[in-house]
C-alpha cells in the first residue's frame, strides 16, 4: 500500500530561515519538494565532493587487513580533514610501493638467470673490441654454430629455456630473445626489494592504525557532511518570496505525521498551509505493507517506485515471487539450507556467499520465506537433494500423501504432457489474469470507465473465460451451459472490444466513428493475442528451471554413488561425499541465481506490463538528521 500524503507550504521569515531548517531536520518527516530548475551551488558541490572523497577513504580503509594485535601507534590527527589527506596518502605511497615492488620483482627475474659480472672484465673486452650481449632461447634451439661464431656461452639452463652470452665485435643476429640487464646489480636490486617491503609494512600498520582509531570519527564526519548536503539540497529548493525577506518551502508529509508537523510549526511562528494531494503534483512514495509484504518492498524498489495515482504492486508480487521462486529450486532440501542462511543473516553471522552476497545482503527475513516456500513447495515436487522421494521409497505410494506426490509427478490424463508443466501455465494464467483486473480497475479509477470499457470487455473475455472453463473441468457446469455462457461472454466482449473502444491506446486520444472503432479492436486484437500467448508461454521456465535443477542434482548424486561403489569402502566413501557436497552446493548456488532471476522477469515484464505497471515514482526522502 502507499501512504497517504500532504502537501506542506512553508513560509518563513528569512532572518529565522537556519533555525528553522534546523528544528525542520530534527522533526525528519518532511520531504522537500526539489524545483524543476535543478540549479547548484558552490555549497552544495563542496558538500557533495567532500561526501564522495569521505566514502572512498572508508571504503578503501574497510579493504585494509585486520592487524593480528593491536595498533598503539601515535598518528596525532585531530580532524577528519586530517585523517582524509593522512589517509590518502598513505594510499597513494601504498600504491606506488607497491608498483616500483612489482618492477624490482620484474628486474631480479631478468638479472637472476646471468647471475653477477665483473664490470671491469667486460669493460676490458670492450676495448678489445668484443661487446658482450644477453640471450635467452629454447634449449632445442641452441646452437653450436653460436658457439663457433660468436663464442656463445650457456649461464644457466632450465628444463624449457636456456640462458647465454655471446662475445663479438658487433650484435649477432640470431634467432633468440635479446635481453638487457637492468642498471641495478642484483644485490642492489635484493637491497631495494627489501627496502620496499619494509615501507609498505610500515605503509600497511599505518592504514590499520587509522582504521583502529579514526574509523569511527571519518563516520561521524561523513554523517555530519551527509546532513550539510541535505540542509544545501533544501537552500536550493526554497524560493525568495517579497525580494529576499521570505523563504517558501514545498514539501510532503504523510497523513498519520500531520498533528506533530503542526505542532512543531505552531510553536515556530511559521505560517504554514497543509492540503491534499491533487492531480498533477508529483507526490513522494511511501510504502506502508504489512510484515509479509514489506520484506519484498526492495524488489519494488528495483524496478522503481509507482506513482502517487497507482496501486503498490508489493502484495501481489510478494506472494508470486515467493511461489515462482520455490518452484523454480524445487528441492526441499535446498530450502532447508536457504532458511538456515535466512536465519543466519538475520543474526548476523552469515558468509557473504559468492555473487549473491551483496544482492542479498540484509534480507534475512525474505531469504527465510524464500526458504520455507521452497522446503514445502520441494516436497509436493518429490525433491531432496536430488533424490527423488517418490522413487526412493521414503514415503509408501500407498498412502494419501505418497499417492499425491507419485500424480504430481505424473502426466496430465489423456495427454503427454506433465502436470508439473501444466501447473506452471496455469500459474501464469492466473497471474496475467490477475494483471488484467489489475490494470482495469487502476485505469477505471484515474481516466473513469467509459474510456476502460475495451479494457473491461478483454477481462470479460480471457478472466470470464478461463474462469468458465476451469468451471466446466470441474464439473460445475454441463457442456451446453458452458458454450450459452462463452457465447455470452463473447457477444458481449466483443461490443466492448469493437464498437466502445473510445480511446486510441497508441495516442491516449478519444477516437469514435463506426468504421474507427472495429479497425482499432482488430488492432488491438492482434496486439493482445500475439502478446499474451508469448506471456503465457514464458510461466514454462518455472518448470524448466525446476526440471534442469532436480536433474543436476540428481546427476551429482549418480556419480557419488558411481565413485562409493557397492562395497562402501571408507576411501571411495570420502571423495564421495566431497562430490556429493560440492555437486549440490554448486548446483543450489546456480539455482538460487536462475530462481532470483527469472521469477523477477516474470513479475517485472509479464506481470507489470499487463497489469499497465509504470513505475516512475519518486520516493519519500524526509528531511533528518542523517546517522
Amino acid at each position: 500500500m502507499i501512504t497517504k500524503m500532504k502537501k506542506v507550504n512553508l513560509l518563513v521569515f528569512h532572518q529565522e530561515y537556519n533555525e528553522f531548517l534546523s528544528q525542520l531536520q530534527n522533526l525528519g518527516v518532511v520531504h522537500i519538494q526539489e524545483l524543476e530548475s535543478g540549479s547548484t551551488s558552490e555549497e552544495f558541490e563542496q558538500a557533495k565532493a567532500k561526501y564522495e572523497q569521505y566514502a572512498q577513504v572508508l571504503a578503501s580503509l574497510d579493504k585494509v587487513n585486520e592487524p593480528v594485535e593491536t595498533v598503539n601507534k601515535a598518528l596525532n590527527l585531530s580532524t577528519a580533514e586530517q585523517i582524509v589527506k593522512f589517509t590518502e596518502e598513505q594510499l597513494e605511497t601504498q600504491s606506488e610501493v607497491a608498483r616500483q615492488a612489482e618492477n624490482t620483482q620484474k628486474e631480479l627475474a631478468i638479472a637472476t638467470p646471468f647471475g653477477e659480472f665483473d664490470a671491469a672484465k667486460v669493460e676490458a673486452l670492450a676495448q678489445a673490441g668484443y661487446q658482450m650481449n644477453l640471450f635467452a632461447c629454447p634449449v632445442a634451439k641452441f646452437s653450436q654454430e653460436w658457439v663457433d661464431a660468436f663464442y656463445a656461452t650457456p649461464v644457466t639452463e632450465t628444463d624449457s629455456t636456456v640462458y647465454f652470452v655471446t662475445f663479438s665485435p658487433e650484435k649477432p643476429a640470431i634467432d633468440a630473445e635479446s635481453i638487457e640487464l637492468p642498471a641495478m646489480s642484483i644485490p642492489e636490486l635484493q637491497a631495494k626489494a627489501e627496502t620496499l617491503a619494509a615501507q609498505a609494512g610500515e605503509v600497511e600498520q599505518n592504514l590499520q592504525a587509522v582504521k583502529a582509531q579514526y574509523s569511527s570519527a571519518l563516520q561521524a564526519a561523513q554523517a555530519e557532511n551527509k546532513n550539510a548536503i541535505q540542509v544545501s539540497k533544501v537552500h536550493l529548493n526554497s524560493q525568495d518570496v517579497a525580494g529576499d525577506k521570505l523563504k517558501l518551502v514545498e514539501g510532503w508529509i504523510p497523513e498519520e505525521k500531520e498533528a506533530d508537523v503542526k505542532s512543531m510549526l505552531d510553536a515556530s511562528g511559521a505560517y504554514y498551509e497543509i492540503r491534499e494531494a491533487q492531480k498533477g503534483d508529483n507526490v513522494p512514495i511511501k510504502f506502508k505493507n504489512d510484515w509479509y509484504s514489506k520484506m519484498f518492498e526492495r524488489l519494488t524498489k528495483m524496478y522503481g517506485f509507482p506513482s502517487y495515482n497507482e496501486w503498490d504492486p508489493t502484495p501481489i508480487v510478494a506472494p508470486f515471487f515467493t511461489l515462482f521462486f520455490a518452484i523454480c529450486m524445487g528441492d526441499a532440501g535446498y530450502g532447508l539450507l536457504i532458511t538456515l542462511y535466512g536465519l543466519l543473516d538475520m543474526s548476523g553471522k552469515a558468509k557473504k556467499v559468492p555473487i549473491l552476497g551483496e544482492m542479498l545482503e540484509g534480507c534475512g527475513s525474505m531469504i527465510c520465506a524464500l526458504g520455507v516456500a521452497t522446503t514445502v513447495i520441494g516436497f509436493f515436487l518429490g525433491t531432496f537433494f536430488g533424490i527423488n522421494i517418490v522413487e526412493a521409497g521414503w514415503i509408501p505410494q500407498t498412502t494419501a500423501i505418497g499417492s499425491l506426490l507419485a500424480w504430481l509427478q505424473g502426466k496430465v490424463p489423456g495427454t503427454s504432457y506433465s502436470i508439473q508443466m501444466a501447473a506452471a501455465i496455469c500459474i501464469g494464467v492466473v497471474h496475467i489474469c490477475l494483471a488484467m483486473v489489475v490494470k482495469a480497475a487502476l485505469y477505471t479509477k484515474k481516466e473513469g470507465f467509459k474510456s476502460q470499457i475495451s479494457t473491461w470487455g478483454w477481462v470479460l473475455l480471457i478472466v470470464g473465460g478461463v474462469i468458465t472453463g476451469v468451471m466446466f473441468l470441474f464439473g460445475a457446469m454441463d457442456q451446453n451451459t458452458t458454450v450459452m455462457v462463452l457465447i455470452g461472454i463473447g457477444a458481449v466482449s466483443a461490443l466492448a472490444i469493437y464498437f466502445l473502444n473510445n480511446v486510441d491506446r497508441l495516442t491516449s486520444k478519444p477516437i469514435a466513428g463506426i468504421f474507427i472503432n472495429p479497425l482499432a479492436g482488430l488492432y488491438d486484437t492482434y496486439n493482445m493475442a500475439s502478446g499474451l500467448m508469448g506471456d503465457v508461454l514464458s510461466y514454462i521456465r518455472l518448470y524448466a528451471l525446476c526440471l534442469a535443477g532436480g536433474m543436476l542434482g540428481g546427476a551429482f548424486n549418480m556419480i557419488g554413488d558411481m565413485v562409493r561403489g557397492d562395497e562402501g569402502s571408507i576411501l571411495l566413501l570420502i571423495p564421495a561425499i566431497l562430490i556429493y557436497v560440492v555437486g549440490h552446493l554448486f548446483n543450489l548456488l546456480m539455482s538460487a541465481i536462475s530462481a532470483f532471476v527469472h521469477p523477477l522477469r516474470l513479475n517485472f515484464v509479464e506481470y507489470f506490463k499487463n497489469a499497465g505497471y509504470e513505475g516512475k515514482g519518486t520516493a519519500y526522502n524526509p528531511f533528518n538528521v542523517k546517522k
